[in-house]
């Protein structure tokens, strides 16, 4: 899959190889959903993109916004096209960021919370219950 951005839309490629869905239910899954959006007009206001399970794409808009610099109890409500593993869905995600201070940031999407500890620039290093980098 191939994501990009020009003159603020999206446009996402696709191409598969294999058979996933075979693979997630011979292994107890079920199935994925197609790969890229059937609607790329739905994420013209993302300007990030996340990745399911990958800590690295926080950082993102920590640093774009500068959050580390602003006060605590700062929020920012932000559009994402967000890619879900393992099937590559390209879907909108709505998602908030609020300063917690001491380099650490509340990250919500839907139900889910998560405080992250970020380091000076602003990188992930520690993602409760998903990642920690060593120091």
């Amino acid at each position: 899959m191939r994501l990009e951005r020009a003159a603020g839309r999206w446009r996402v490629t696709t191409a598969e190889q294999g058979d996933l869905d075979a693979a997630l239910i011979a292994a107890g899954r079920s199935r994925a959903g197609l790969p890229g959006t059937e609607e790329p007009g739905r994420l013209d206001d993302a300007i990030d993109i996340d990745l399911g399970y990958a800590p690295l794409f926080n950082t993102l808009p920590v640093r774009r916004l500068g959050l580390l610099s602003e006060p605590a109890g700062s929020e920012h409500r932000l559009f994402m096209a967000f890619v879900r593993v393992p099937s590559l869905e390209v879907f909108r995600s709505e998602q908030i960021y609020t300063v917690l201070g001491e380099g650490r940031v509340r990250y919500s999407s839907a139900s889910f919370t998560a405080d992250l500890t970020l380091d000076a620039g602003g990188w992930v290093v520690h993602y409760p219950g998903l990642a920690d980098r060593p120091s």
